[in-house]
């Protein structure tokens, strides 16, 4: 195997509590990373009979990340996890300090997590996969671009003054 130079590392990983967060975490754990996985349950009712959102991914999207945490521990890794809601900017400094004070400073930051809402400028009630959809409204706006793309520049924007404080290379 290439050695990754992965060894000893820390990660940050959002949306970690399933699909491809989950499996990015468990994967640099089996590289020797510390993985603080963030997530946040999310409601299976808000998609109930929605033949596009299976019960079954329901349930996983509204369970936490101990899971996750327990498998990548079997395996002789180190993980924790924290539930955050990252629509808020203040969730962002408590999941480097949580990280920090479990294994160390973050030098890996995944950005995994979504706000995505099936909703459409469109008049459309459903989907090409038979979705139901919404109108776009401020609500929706500002749900997926507080989860998409503010809480992404804000955990990049934490992670370099904390990279620079330190004086890492």
């Amino acid at each position: 195997m290439i050695d990754p130079r992965l060894t000893g590392r820390v990660a940050l990983v959002t949306g970690a509590n399933q699909g491809i967060g989950a499996a990015t975490a468990v994967a640099l754990a089996a590289c020797g990373v510390a993985v603080l996985l963030a997530y946040k349950r999310l409601d299976p009712a808000e998609h109930a009979g929605d033949p596009a959102f299976p019960e079954a991914y329901g349930r996983l999207r509204a369970r936490d990340a101990q899971e996750v945490v327990t498998r990548i521990r079997r395996e002789g890794g180190r993980a924790e996890h924290v539930e955050a809601d990252l629509a808020g900017a203040d969730a962002v400094g408590g999941l480097f300090d949580r990280a920090e004070a479990a294994f160390g400073p973050v030098e890996i930051l995944v950005n995994n997590a979504s706000g995505w809402l099936a909703d459409t400028f469109l008049p459309d009630a459903r989907d090409r996969f038979g979705r139901a959809l919404r109108p776009v409204d401020a609500d929706s706006h500002d749900r997926q671009f507080a989860v998409d793309v503010r809480a992404p520049a804000l955990l990049i924007a934490e992670f370099a003054r904390r990279h620079v404080r330190r004086g890492a290379t």
